[in-house]
């Protein structure tokens, strides 16, 4: 057990007793951020050189799983400022710098859809745009936007017609945060647009994401990594369903018009233990996967296309299994779980949120189908 791991242990229990103020807040609040900070989950994936714990990836699943456990939204909000750490050393070294200026506990956000657009202007960008989902960005001090290169406002392209985009960063101070996170579930991730007007971003602080670069190839295994860290999350919130589930049937709690217990029922025993099995099962493919991609990556090794599109599939069928499990233990608590006080009615919010992610999307399964039978894939899709 990582340091960090031990430390989130100690903090879960509390923000599993606030997580129904963290989703009538709409964001996790300061105090709790504060307390992440100080366990190291904002440090997590820093690089060493820069005062970083840079965990292996597996452990910081681990550290996300946790605390998503306890509360959806949380985890959630860990697990993109992780991301954001991942992306931020892709960035050039004195923009690193920029970022680590104060230390490495430091909250990012931001977004990879290439929302808005990037002009040329003198050694920098001019950025123009508005981005939806950025988690956190109301505590972020640090945001990344992704940007399509334009010339006047025509969109430039690249070899083979591909759209030219670049990675922008911008102390969050300059952005406007617009108020629209209403949403169904994961209510406490902030995940508000932001926008930006004309901003001027200095070149020492942008990178393309286009090339075959070793930076390239670290950007995108960063992006690749999201969907791992997003998979974490819905484990945890799988694993806190079922926890729940068990401990209201281990207090005596009977169905309407049963004779018994329903912890005595041999179908609630069959469907507990089952969901129980399907997360056990989900997690070691999560691992595995993470596992693989970091001993290439630390290797300075590129994988092959196969072990590629599996780490992005691995992501849908983590969530995928997950949320078996969450409906499962909703299910299974009948009537009781229709209330506002249940966790379970919202642990059926959150992961149905997260299954509309992008990157739980089924797209990768058929990418691996396509390597496994010998069929040529685009390699820039994955």
């Amino acid at each position: 057990m990582s340091e960090t791991l031990s430390n989130v242990a100690e903090v879960a229990p509390l923000i599993r007793e606030r997580a129904a103020e963290i989703e009538q807040g709409r964001q996790v609040p300061a105090d709790v951020v504060g307390l992440l900070a100080e366990a190291g989950c904002l440090r997590m994936l820093v690089p060493a050189h820069h005062g970083g714990d840079a965990l292996p990836l597996a452990d910081a699943l681990r550290v996300i799983e946790e605390i998503s456990r306890a509360d959806g939204s949380t985890g959630w909000l860990i697990g993109q400022i992780g991301l954001a750490h991942l992306l931020f050393a892709c960035f050039p070294e004195q923009a690193q710098k920029e970022i680590y200026a104060g230390g490495p506990d430091v909250a990012g956000a931001g977004a990879v859809a290439p929302k808005g657009r990037a002009a040329a202007d003198g050694d920098g960008w001019r950025v123009t745009g508005q981005w939806p989902f950025v988690t956190g960005c109301t505590h972020a001090e640090w945001v990344y936007l992704n940007c399509m290169v334009v010339e006047g406002r025509t969109p430039q392209v690249g070899p083979g017609g591909v759209p030219l985009t670049r990675m922008a960063l911008f102390p969050a101070a300059e952005l406007e945060i617009l108020d629209t996170w209403d949403v169904v579930g994961l209510r406490g991730t902030a995940s508000h647009d932001v926008r930006v007007s004309g901003a001027f971003c200095p070149g020492r602080r942008g990178f393309s994401l286009q090339g075959d670069t070793p930076g390239v190839r670290q950007a995108v295994f960063s992006i690749a990594q999201a969907g791992l860290l997003i998979a974490a999350v819905d484990l945890g919130i799988a694993q806190g369903a079922l926890d729940e589930i068990a401990e209201l049937a281990a207090g005596g709690r009977r169905r309407s018009f049963s004779r018994g217990s329903m912890a005595s029922s041999p179908v609630f025993q069959d469907r507990l233990g089952e969901a129980w099995l399907t997360v056990r099962a989900a997690r070691a493919l999560l691992h595995e996967e993470a596992g693989a991609a970091w001993e290439t990556a630390t290797a300075g090794r590129v994988a092959e296309p196969l072990g590629r599109a599996c780490l992005r599939a691995t992501a849908a069928k983590v969530t995928d299994l997950a949320a078996r499990a969450v409906r499962t233990a909703h299910e299974l608590a009948g009537g009781a779980a229709v209330y506002q006080t249940s966790p379970l009615q919202r642990r059926l919010r959150d992961i149905h949120t997260a299954t509309q992610h992008f990157v739980n999307g089924r797209d990768f399964y058929a990418t691996v189908g396509a390597l496994l039978v010998g069929e040529k894939v685009d390699p820039a899709g994955f």
